[in-house]
């Protein structure tokens, strides 16, 4: 599994690696949540590799073993333009394949946001339980407070709300979480502030987008709500969008993750095969 760092156009150092397959058919590019890390999605890159598809993935800037102030941004454009970055290090690597975005959560936001941005750098974008709406409101105290720290000190350190047992109901996935050192559990003001006007403008992206879509959406999601994901799919195909939701009743917030994660996957799977079909017939 190579690995490495690339620069940012601001002088951050991030880090990526990559699963690679000796003929691969397609790239996929893997976009992780919020505080997590791109380690986490070793056995998901296993079982695509095995599908003849090459699997790139990051830790986001301020994540993982990326530089960074743990849990910042200036903005969520920062985390679009990183992307962009590790897009086309994989294209240059791996010149004139069929290219995907797949992400998780704040990743699913990050992916759908590059896939409305560039349609015509990727061949199809895949989401799971994508972060458009929270399934929480965050008390307006606290958003008060939020945004006033913003403005004095926009460094300053907030829990970001993150309850490991929310996730994922397999104990040894929670366990794992809690104890990994390279997850955080803060967010700065200035980030919290940045990611709270994405999500207010998340349905807007279903208006933008014209390539393949899929939404694996967790039934029983207590981080990021659903009804809002199912939303986003009947504005998409209403305007002409190819996209295809799936809903996995009973199961929690990380898919990938869930005891039943063989089928998700092979859904996953399926939906890839098929755009590759279509798009080259």
């Amino acid at each position: 599994m190579p690995e490495g760092f690339f620069e940012t156009r601001d002088g951050l150092r991030l880090f990526y690696r990559h699963w690679d397959v000796s003929q691969p058919r397609a790239v996929c590019l893997l976009v992780h949540g919020l505080a997590e890390h791109s380690g986490r999605y070793g056995d998901l890159a296993g079982r695509l590799t095995a599908k003849g598809l090459s699997v790139w993935s990051m830790d986001h800037r301020g994540h993982g073993r990326s530089e960074g102030i743990r849990g910042d941004c200036r903005s969520f454009r920062e985390f679009i333009d990183d992307l962009h970055l590790l897009k086309q290090r994989a294209a240059e690597a791996l010149p004139g394949l069929p290219l995907f975005v797949i992400g998780h959560s704040l990743g699913g936001l990050m992916a759908l946001t590059y896939a409305a941005d560039h349609p015509q750098e990727i061949r199809g974008v895949a989401v799971s339980s994508p972060a458009l709406k929270l399934t929480h409101e965050t008390p307006a105290w606290k958003v008060a407070l939020v945004t006033a720290t913003a403005k004095v000190a926009p460094l300053t350190p907030f829990q970001n709300g993150v309850n490991p047992a929310n996730l994922c109901r397999d104990p040894q996935v929670v366990e794992a979480y809690r104890k990994d050192p390279l997850i955080h559990s803060v967010i700065t003001a200035r980030c919290a502030l940045a990611l709270q006007d994405t999500l207010r403008g998340s349905l807007e992206l279903a208006g933008r987008l014209n390539l393949p879509c899929l939404i694996l959406q967790s039934g029983t999601d207590q981080v990021c709500d659903p009804e809002t994901a199912r939303e986003f799919a009947r504005r998409a195909v209403s305007n002409g969008a190819p996209l295809s939701l799936r809903r996995y009743d009973g199961m929690y917030h990380e898919l990938f993750n869930e005891p039943e994660k063989g089928r998700v996957i092979e859904d996953l799977c399926q939906w890839l095969d098929s755009v590759l079909r279509e798009t080259s017939e």
